[in-house]
């Protein structure tokens, strides 16, 4: 099983009201929730650890993640309340604007919450606001680096720049991460960031020759390049005739990215070493068909796995 462990929240999306006035729609969202969805919804074995708040909005993250066949043995519930995010979606990436002080996310420990992680998990897979901020992202790189050597670790550090308080700190962390990780997935927006003027095809290539398995960087509309252990692959993006939003599509090109994987049987801590450029060339691709169907389609709502025959 992947282990998917990160934040859950409610989006709210920009809408119009029937008298034209801007407005807000609410839905289930947070960048490692929508990943876990993801692979549930395409029938891959998966897990979420994290806290839901015992509020309706809990209750509605807990119905999708039940919906979406993703287990639910690692996460706790909580009496503190949702994180939120507002979203604002122009002609580039979305922007967030997230109501997480005192929150069930920003509150949950692993180590205390829920039950220890069991021979079931295979990969453990994180990133994105969870890791920002603490106690909760201390929390998540302490579960994280306890099973170095265990399981194969996993992220997409899927910064979020206007949340991030201590830069320097941040940036420590997600190296820290990276260099541990077997399989990363990271844009090249998001490595910019973290590494301003970095060649994005060395930085991958070195964590490679550091031990990491698959480096996956993606590039908007011009692609994702993969490097691995004697390989280098380009996968190009799927169009699609009409873009409804960007809301979600990262975190579908690492559901994805991830299902293939499993499938293929080399998301365990045995067996990752047997991931070759074949497979790679095959999870990139599939990858991309799955995030241009989120694309096509308002927020968040990643596809079925009817919809990828």
């Amino acid at each position: 099983m992947i282990l998917v462990c990160g934040e859950a929240l409610i989006d709210f999306l920009p809408v119009k009201s029937a008298d034209g006035r801007n407005a807000y729609r609410p839905a289930v969202g947070g960048s490692p929730f929508n990943t876990a969805v993801g692979i549930g919804r395409l029938e891959g074995d998966v897990g979420f650890c994290a806290a839901l708040s015992t509020d309706f909005f809990g209750e509605d993250l807990a119905a999708a993640l039940t919906r979406s066949k993703v287990k639910q043995h690692y996460v706790a519930r909580s009496k503190h309340s949702s994180m939120l995010a507002f979203v604002s979606v122009g002609e580039g990436e979305p922007e967030y604007a997230f109501i997480d002080e005192a929150s069930s996310n920003r509150l949950f420990s692993p180590e205390r919450d829920v039950p220890p992680v069991g021979p079931e998990v295979s990969m453990i897979w994180t990133g994105s606001v969870a890791l920002i901020n603490d106690p909760i992202a201390s929390a998540y790189e302490t579960l994280y680096f306890a099973n170095k050597g265990k399981r194969v670790l996993g992220m997409d550090p899927n910064v979020r720049p206007t949340v991030v308080g201590d830069a320097v700190e941040y940036r420590a962390r997600m190296k820290r991460m990276t260099e541990a990780a077997e399989i990363i997935k990271i844009s090249k927006a998001d490595l910019n960031w973290l590494y301003p003027g970095i060649d994005p095809a060395a930085w991958a290539q070195d964590l490679v020759a550091k031990g990491a398995h698959f480096v996956v960087l993606t590039d908007g509309g011009n692609g994702a390049e993969g490097y691995g252990k004697g390989f280098a692959v380009r996968s190009p993006v799927v169009r699609v005739e009409k873009v409804a939003d960007t809301v979600g599509a990262g975190d579908s090109y690492s559901s994805g990215l991830l299902t293939i994987l499993q499938r293929r049987n080399v998301v365990s801590i045995d067996t990752v070493k047997n991931l070759d450029e074949a497979i790679a060339q095959e999870a990139m691709d599939y990858a991309a068909r799955t995030a241009a169907i989120t694309v096509s389609r308002e927020g968040a709502d990643p596809p079925w796995n009817h919809e990828m025959a």
